[in-house]
């Protein structure tokens, strides 16, 4: 079974725990997890599990202690389940960095100005996964061909020149190519027009995706629906834990030749104006 550490839905966690439990000990039981626990009701683990109950102050350490957590583990699991049952963005925040800073994510390399020309073309930062998934051994035009859509053996050879340039990408004694760091991310100050460019350009390769390639090979979904302020603000929290999770689970995955380079989209804006807003 997975640790603690790496689980973003605490429900998700006991489901997998009782799962275990059930096929390696003879004698586990709901039962046996209540009286472990000191819980009056036997089927408490279950109905959380089922997301008919939430775990309060008291029943979460009562759980912290059948499950046998301890340290770090038992601190992460008490704030997941805080994280997962907040009902305001503020709440889930602070339960959420404090799970950031104890689970294993992607340490980000922050860059420069002038790393930011990585994205004035959509295919660089394609570039800069796919380089290190295939031993194309500057063959240029192999690596052109292996972008989708196809660049040309031009734009390959000057993307992987632009990336070991700007210390992006390392050159190996065998030939290969390794990334200086797993994951990227814009400082602040400078993610403006370059970050908008490239957003912009992987939007529209989107809309190309959703007609030209086959369900099975990419996955589109859209809600439509009326919110308060404050339900935005916690869908972003949720959205920000998400994407972390997806980069913890880059992290650990272990890449073989057969793999492929994604693309992420995560968008969520207005589709009406706020009422008494002027046109502009």
């Amino acid at each position: 079974m997975k640790p603690v550490l790496s689980y973003i839905d605490y429900r998700k966690y006991l489901r997998d725990f009782y799962e275990e439990k059930k096929r390696t000990t003879r004698f586990f039981s709901t039962r046996y997890f209540a009286q472990k626990a000191g819980l009056a009701s036997a089927s408490f683990l279950r109905e959380v599990i089922n997301g008919k109950k939430n775990l309060g102050k008291q029943s979460v350490d009562k759980f912290i202690q059948a499950l046998e957590l301890t340290g770090k583990e038992a601190r992460f699991f008490k704030h997941l389940v805080f994280f997962n049952q907040a009902a305001g963005a503020d709440e889930k925040q602070d339960h959420y960095a404090v799970l950031v800073s104890l689970m294993n994510t992607v340490r980000e390399f922050q860059l420069t100005a002038l790393q930011l020309q990585v994205y004035n073309y959509w295919y660089v930062p394609v570039i800069r996964e796919l380089a290190c998934i295939i031993d194309f051994r500057d063959d240029f035009e192999l690596l052109a061909k292996m972008v989708l859509p196809q660049i040309t053996t031009a734009e390959a050879k000057s993307a992987v020149k632009l990336l070991v340039r700007l210390k992006m990408l390392k050159k190996l004694k065998d030939g290969r190519y390794e990334q200086s760091s797993p994951a990227v991310k814009a400082k602040s100050e400078f993610n403006s027009m370059a970050v908008m460019n490239f957003t912009r350009g992987m939007a529209e390769m989107a809309i190309k995706a959703l007609v030209s390639l086959p369900r099975n090979q990419r996955d589109f979904s859209t809600i439509t629906c009326g919110m308060s302020r404050s339900c935005y603000d916690l869908i972003i929290a949720e959205m920000t834990a998400f994407r972390e999770r997806v980069l913890a689970i880059i992290n650990n995955d272990a890449r073989t030749r057969n793999d492929r380079v994604y693309q992420f989209n995560f968008q969520v804006f207005p589709v009406s104006r706020e009422q008494g807003e002027e046109d502009s």
